[in-house]
């Protein structure tokens, strides 16, 4: 019985880190003034599944940060190379597009999701 309860819990498990969302490391632009806490992929599994790709970043000073972002990924739906602004100390989650499931092919995590995002400062 116990056995049995161990085997669904981990069936559980892995069944719930399919649709949880992927985290990467910080990366830092405009010389620090800008800092990406987290790149996140959310997977939705199945033929006719998608991955969604998005970053949460921060401006580290007292002050608001206009910025530009702009995505070199082949990804629909990418964001439109325009102004933005994050309030002093703010926090902002911006989508960067999503990929279908194509089999073989795994959706971009962490590293990649960084390497495809360019942000500059005005």
């Amino acid at each position: 019985m116990a056995r049995h309860f161990a085997l669904v819990g981990l069936a559980l498990a892995a069944a719930s880190a399919v649709c949880l969302p992927a985290r990467a490391q910080m990366a830092s632009y405009c010389n620090g003034a800008l800092v990406a806490d987290r790149f996140d992929t959310v997977v939705v599994p199945g033929p006719a599944g998608r991955a969604s790709y998005s970053v949460m970043l921060r401006n580290t000073r007292p002050q608001p940060q206009n910025f530009q972002l702009v995505v070199s990924g082949s990804f629909f739906g990418r964001p439109p190379a325009m102004q933005r602004s994050i309030a002093a100390s703010g926090t902002m989650k911006v989508d960067l597009g999503y990929s279908p499931n194509m089999p073989g092919v795994p959706p971009l995590r962490g590293d990649q999701l960084a390497q495809v995002t360019r942000i500059g400062c005005m």
